[in-house]
């Protein structure tokens, strides 16, 4: 809202409604002071914004480069203020410019992951191209060539920058919309609200072209051609009513982390291509870091809002029923008594659950199947703790062969495992005693050959593991699906056994809740 309100008054509202001549009236001095207030508030609270962000990705450890890019971030936000405070320099203008290109390509490389949205990897350069031709052009007019603006390079660089922005506008969609892409597109509200923008756009531009070439290069620093209209305003107002697009629909998705996105891409284009006062280099470098931070979390929230389809062959109920069976006796030797429901819901959502007891703690297995075929193994110890509800130990498996599950519960910080197979086959987060304490050396080899899926441990909770077969873990693991999809069912379940064994030794060394008296349903059979 500050940016918002920043642009309105004090970049267009306060030289365009200056009297020509005479003494301002009041109103204008009041409206010019807000202005005023305005642009420092703007300035300070996102440097303040993005100091905060910095410390905190510094702190979480997230990588090398997201650390490296999170210093540089914080360092050119410090020199971009500095204006605010004190007179500026020539020379205090060369360090904001090399800290902002710098700042802005450090971020692109930190993005460059994999695991990260394709889109956001694709998009983010694209979106700051003309941002770092802006800081080519005066760093090459300073050290390199003529700095004359007129004429040379630096003319040539304006022009492929503004070109930059349109094209960056029209690719927005590709590379920043929700997905699944087909979805979005066919929503109503963004589209409806981008055809009004260009509508207005274009019925303005015509009655009143001289004002709007003004406030146009008053807002956003772009120079239309002064006498008549622009020869590229229809590339333009096609443009506006794509970023438009865009950023409606991020602001409508489901996802938080899309509409960080949304956000980001506002504060990129409130920034403008002037880059004459401090928040215009701040606004950019702000909405960029909101990108990257997105990027991190997007694919993963849109992934597990996707209705879920099995990936894992569909297995008859004869085969699965006498698997189930193979499966109880098995875990007799983990808990001497073993129970087993089946329960149908609707959609052909088919529920498997087996209770039973380890150690004085409870133990519920859940299978969840859709017509046959496995969606997810979930097995609980203790106190059963929503997913959502933050963890103090939470474990992922590292597959990405095998596509990408929905992410576990959440924790923080990032912690760093070293470098050994453990850190190859796993990223953690939470609580590094935690870690140590449930993982030593031995239990670490064991979580090697059995662990798949995410793993989460709330203290004096529960302990909750969760595998999808097929998304992000081998389709046959732990239970063995494309047999039992050709109905050959095997005489034993030890893989799953041995699963649930390491779960039960894992717990033993949790503080986990007191024991609750287990739910004993009916055998229905499976």
């Amino acid at each position: 809202m500050a940016a918002l309100l920043e642009v309105g008054v004090e970049r267009v509202a306060v030289p365009m409604l200056r009297p020509l001549k005479g003494t301002p009236p009041a109103w204008h001095v009041a409206l010019n002071a807000l202005g005023l207030f305005l642009f420092f508030f703007t300035g300070v609270l996102a440097a303040a914004v993005i100091g905060i962000r910095c410390h905190a990705a510094i702190r979480e450890r997230r990588t090398r480069r997201d650390v490296f890019a999170h210093g540089w971030l914080a360092l050119a936000a410090l020199v971009a203020a500095r204006p605010l405070l004190l007179a500026a320099s020539p020379r205090v203008g060369v360090l904001i410019e090399l800290g902002f290109a710098g700042a802005l390509l450090a971020l692109v490389m930190a993005n460059v992951s994999r695991g990260r949205d394709l889109g956001v990897q694709l998009g983010l350069p694209i979106l700051v191209a003309p941002l770092l031709l802006h800081s080519l052009g005066i760093l090459g007019g300073l050290f390199a060539w003529s700095p004359d603006p007129f004429d040379g390079p630096m003319r040539a660089l304006e022009h492929a920058g503004v070109t930059a922005l349109c094209v960056a506008a029209l690719l927005t969609p590709y590379c920043f919309a929700p997905r699944p892409f087909a979805r979005a597109v066919a929503r109503p509200v963004p589209l409806v609200v981008a055809m009004i923008t260009a509508a207005l756009g274009a019925v303005i531009a015509r009655v009143a072209y001289a004002k709007v070439a003004k406030v146009t290069a008053l807002a956003l620093g772009l120079q239309l051609h002064p006498g008549k209209a622009d020869p590229q305003l229809a590339l333009y107002l096609l443009a506006l009513a794509t970023l438009t697009w865009t950023i409606v629909a991020c602001a409508t998705a489901a996802s938080p982390a899309r509409r960080q996105i949304g956000l980001g891409i506002v504060f990129v284009a409130l920034g403008g291509y002037a880059f004459k006062w401090p928040h215009q280099f701040l606004l950019p470098l702000l909405g960029a870091a909101l990108v990257v931070d997105a990027g991190r979390l997007v694919r993963e929230e849109e992934l597990a809002a996707l209705p879920l389809v099995g990936e894992a062959p569909p297995v008859g109920d004869t085969a699965w029923g006498a698997y189930i069976a193979v499966l109880a006796q098995g875990l007799r030797r983990v808990s001497s008594s073993v129970h087993s429901l089946t329960t149908r819901g609707e959609g052909g959502l088919v529920s498997s659950l087996l209770v039973g007891e380890a150690c004085g703690v409870p133990i519920r297995i859940r299978v969840e199947r859709i017509d046959g075929s496995v969606l997810a193994l979930d097995i609980v110890l203790g106190a059963e703790i929503d997913e959502a509800r933050s963890a103090t130990l939470s474990m992922q498996s590292v597959n990405r062969q095998l596509g990408v599950p929905p992410p576990g519960p959440p924790a923080s910080p990032a912690l760093a495992l070293g470098n050994n197979a453990f850190a190859v086959r796993f990223t953690a987060r939470g609580d590094r005693a935690a870690l140590d304490t449930l993982f030593d050396e031995p239990m670490r080899e064991r979580a090697e050959a059995l662990l798949e899926g995410w793993l989460a441990y709330w203290r004096g909770g529960g302990l909750r593991y969760r595998v999808y077969p097929g998304r992000g873990a081998p389709v046959d693991h732990p239970m063995p699906l494309p047999d039992l999809a050709m109905g050959r069912v095997p005489s034993h379940a030890d893989r799953l056994v041995a699963l649930v064994e390491l779960l039960v030794d894992i717990a033993s060394r949790a503080e986990l809740a007191p024991d609750v008296p287990a739910v004993e349903p009916q055998e229905l059979g499976a």
